[in-house]
């Protein structure tokens, strides 16, 4: 026998020596060794598989994690010898990275390495931040906030790209023993043992041990007797029996000999664990928030009570808008039809363009001088002209071979009614926010109606990883031309060049939704409008709901483009959602309302702060779903389920 041998024989004879003395190796308390639970037994565990197992408080265990304070060379031969008394071993001896180690482990790594975390950011995510930078999807004050946001969300993930630096090696043993049991060998069972060596996670010599047996039996419940008592009792949603059953436990004949060797061994600081989380470090220090927490501002306690009257009844419309004489222009999605309403006429509405469909995405949007509006829908545009009281009908074409599905498209208009057709394209390299515009306005009914590609812009791609709201970004909706576009995203709100889509700047938004999070208080709200703004006032309006316990608080922040300063956040207290919310045409005043049977509408005056409370109990409403204004801004208007109503607005109050 060679030397090197006969050591390593030896230490593993000396090993099982000590196994042989600890076998009454006190366990910590909470641990304990108890017999097979009663319901294993139900299932019809086989005798040969009933064995004394681990318990943490009275739990049977599956597995079991062992660390000490040791050297990888001294547990691994203890563990070994320790399984090889259970049978033959199969195993294998790795050496890996840290990049390779286990998820559960690496978390606990990340956990006591700050130094590692900061290296994977440095080398890995920094530069990516820069070439988004250059690209035009970051703006470069971004990114000290999305290194601290990713150092505090940072997950392992083994074999992952971001683990890439981590390239100290670590060696990591595996050993089984498969055993069969009964007179058919119909019964299996697998004992586990794993050692790796962990040096780099404790910054000591350090080990941890995996423990585990999984046993598999046949079902007794999937005889011949139990397969015809399910056919007595059959159900089509109920599952049949499996032929086989699994289990996983600590058996006491594989961990009795491994904790007493380790035990007895000196400064081995022993412990056990049900999984590695138990090693993480917890946090130094409460981190400082990413997101600043709004100053709400509620509606007057003892605000003048406006009365709605109702307009004119009609059922079921989906969307309206006033045009400049106060005729109204309604769409109804089914039956699909456009509808008109003229105050000088009176009566019901009539019906000016008919179609066959039934729901589908849609935008109804006026020109700012009210003299005509656009539909948009299902790769038509059409063109309703408020003098003719006429309509054009206009297929879109695209200027790419790639013709969008409708499924995909949604609506968004360029501040002057002309409706822009845009998608979240995830099928390239980089995931895109794409924004067609028209080329030309057609001049004759039933021609194309050409879109081309305005811009393509990847900031939709710094939207990529886990989120805890949707992160598709939000096009704002602007009632007038701006310069450029601006979008709500995860992170605030994002001006994008209007002819390349790269980010020119980004205004930090307080928390839009749920709790405080002080690791990622990223998202957007949800049972809000979508973002928009007032060419004329110079704000954008961006939704949020915020949660106290049980309870919504939803509202809007009203932000200041210039300065990129909150001027406002307005809420609705005891409300569960904010349906609608609009903007009057100077940029004034902002109403809102639940869009709920709740009727709850709020009218603000955006320069003193003041509030009108909005009531519809004279219009009799059924549900306040829209609200509109007049191009002169004297009238608000509402869609209920029942009808139209309006409020004529003071002056001043």
């Amino acid at each position: 026998m060679k030397p090197a041998n006969f050591w390593k024989h030896a230490l593993c004879i000396a090993a099982i020596g000590c196994c042989g003395s600890s076998h009454a190796a006190a366990l910590p308390q909470g641990w304990q060794i108890r017999p097979p639970a009663a319901e294993d037994l139900e299932r019809g565990l086989p005798s040969a598989l009933q064995s004394q197992e681990l318990a943490k408080d009275g739990r049977r265990l599956a597995s079991v994690e062992i660390v000490v304070d040791l050297p990888y060379t001294q547990v691994m031969p203890i563990v070994a010898s320790a399984l090889r008394q259970l049978g033959p071993v199969d195993d294998e001896i790795v050496q890996q990275p840290l990049s390779r180690l286990s998820d559960d482990w690496g978390e606990v790594l990340l956990s006591r390495r700050p130094d590692l975390v900061k290296n994977l950011v440095d080398q890995v995510v920094l530069p990516k931040l820069q070439q988004d930078v250059r690209e035009g999807a970051l703006a470069s004050s971004e990114i000290p906030n999305h290194i601290a946001r990713i150092e505090r969300t940072i997950r392992f993930q083994s074999g992952n790209a971001l683990m890439g630096p981590l390239t100290e090696p670590f060696k990591h043993w595996h050993g089984s023993v498969r055993r069969t049991h009964g007179a058919l060998g119909r019964s299996t069972s697998i004992l586990v043992a794993d050692v790796k060596q962990l040096d780099a996670v404790f910054g000591r010599p350090a080990s941890a041990v995996y423990l585990t047996r999984v046993d598999e039996f046949p079902n007794p419940k999937a005889n011949f007797i139990g397969r015809l008592r399910e056919l007595a009792k059959f159900d089509i949603f109920s599952p049949t029996a499996p032929d086989r059953l699994h289990r996983q436990s600590v058996p006491e004949e594989l961990l009795s000999p491994v904790y007493g060797a380790l035990s007895a061994m000196p400064k081995a600081n022993l412990q056990l664990g049900a999984n590695p989380e138990q090693w993480r470090a917890p946090a130094t220090q409460t981190p400082t928030p990413l997101v600043s927490e709004p100053k709400l501002t509620l509606p007057d306690s003892h605000a003048q009570i406006l009365q709605a009257a109702a307009v004119f009844a009609v059922r079921s419309t989906d969307k309206f808008t006033v045009l400049a004489d106060d005729s109204v222009l309604l769409y109804r999605n089914y039956p699909r039809a456009l509808l008109y309403w003229s105050p000088a006429t009176g009566g019901e509405p009539r019906e000016v363009w008919t179609s066959a469909g039934s729901y589908s995405k849609s935008q109804l949007a006026r020109d700012v001088s009210g003299a005509s509006a656009y539909l948009a829908l299902e790769g038509l545009v059409i063109r309703f002209d408020a003098k003719s009281t006429t309509v054009a009908t206009h297929p879109m074409a695209y200027d790419t071979p790639d013709r969008l599905g409708y499924d995909y498209i949604d609506y968004v208009h360029d501040g002057d009614g002309v409706p822009l057709t845009y998608r979240h394209n995830y099928r390239g390299n980089r995931d895109t926010l794409e924004v067609w515009e028209p080329a030309a306005q057609p001049a004759e009914e039933g021609s194309e109606w050409s879109y081309t590609l305005r811009y393509a812009s990847s900031r939709q791609d710094m939207m990529k990883g886990p989120s805890r709201t949707n992160s598709q970004i939000k096009p704002v909706h602007w009632d007038g031309p701006t310069p450029n576009a601006w979008v709500e995203d995860l992170y605030g709100l994002t001006e994008i060049n209007g002819k390349t889509g790269h980010v020119l700047r980004v205004v930090k938004l307080p928390r839009r939704f749920g709790e405080v999070d002080l690791r990622d208080d990223s998202g957007m709200a949800q049972w809000t409008p979508e973002p928009f703004g007032s060419a004329k006032g110079g704000w954008i309006a961006v939704g949020f709901v915020l949660m106290e316990g049980q309870r919504r608080k939803p509202g809007l922040h009203v932000v200041d483009i210039a300065s990129g300063k909150i001027r406002y956040s307005l809420t609705l207290p005891g409300q569960d959602s904010l349906g609608t919310a609009v903007g009057s045409p100077d940029g004034q005043l902002l109403a809102m309302g639940t869009g709920g049977p709740e009727d709850a509408v709020v009218l603000w005056n955006l320069q003193s702060g003041r509030s009108l409370t909005l009531k519809t109990d004279d219009a009799k409403c059924s549900g306040i779903e829209q609200l509109q204004w007049s191009l002169s801004g004297k009238h608000l208007w509402g869609r209920c389920w029942n009808g139209l109503i309006a409020w004529d607005v003071p002056g001043s109050w």
